[in-house]
């Protein structure tokens, strides 16, 4: 078995201009307090105008001029050749238990090219090779957005229901799933957030990983892009 720490292990987190103020203290916070290092997390948050980067407190935030959802951190690894062994891709609306680090790091000795969080549907979230990202990049680029218009956003939104996991169940290789435990249970209904919109907590035992779901099927795909 390789050690846990034997691994290089980016965290890619996937956030919007629009909504980084409320989810980003949560999921920093749970990550920093169960023993990621700063330097290891790279805020991608999409949105903006022209491509900027900073670092606040060890933890280094880039600003995309794009907006491709879940899928906007890779592109941008892939652009800018971001390497890193592995990349871990993880929405902004999670958070993360004290015994996640140990099971993000508990790569199987054969290094697959992606390790799924379960089985499908998973979100897109697992760990991605930096060598895979780059042998996919033009898939990647295919569906690189730049219209923030409401009828480009939503339109995408709606793409990305049958398309989830485009970059894990919807291409060829074979992926892991995280110690064959795809188990997952609904822990409460609560919005960490403080808004109205309705909200589910969703515990995965794979990762010890939380995600707080505002869409489950109870709204239209078209109101998706716009609830937080």
């Amino acid at each position: 078995m390789v050690k846990p720490m034997d691994h290089e292990i980016k965290i890619a987190i996937a956030s919007s201009k629009h909504f980084k103020d409320k989810t980003l203290p949560i999921i920093l916070t749970s990550l920093l307090q169960n023993d990621i290092k700063e330097e290891d997390i790279i805020v991608f948050i999409s949105g903006y105008e022209k491509n900027s980067e900073n670092i606040e407190n060890g933890v280094t935030y880039r600003q995309l001029d794009f907006n491709s959802f879940e899928y906007s951190p890779l592109i941008d690894i892939t652009e800018n050749d971001l390497e890193s062994e592995y990349w871990f891709l993880i929405h902004d609306t999670c958070k993360v238990g004290n015994n996640f680090k140990n099971l993000l790091y508990d790569i199987p000795n054969d290094k697959p090219p992606k390790i799924a969080l379960k089985e499908c549907p998973s979100m897109s979230i697992g760990s991605y090779s930096y060598k895979y990202l780059k042998t996919e990049q033009d898939r990647l680029a295919a569906i690189k957005n730049k219209d923030y218009s409401p009828h480009s956003m939503s339109q995408w939104k709606i793409w990305g229901v049958p398309n989830e996991d485009y970059m894990l169940w919807k291409t060829p290789l074979d992926t892991l799933v995280y110690n064959e435990n795809s188990t997952w249970d609904v822990v409460d209904y609560e919005n960490w957030y403080g808004t109205n919109t309705i909200r589910r907590t969703e515990y995965y035992h794979s990762l010890d990983l939380y995600k707080n779901k505002s869409n489950w099927g109870q709204h239209p795909t078209s109101e998706m892009v716009l609830i937080v």
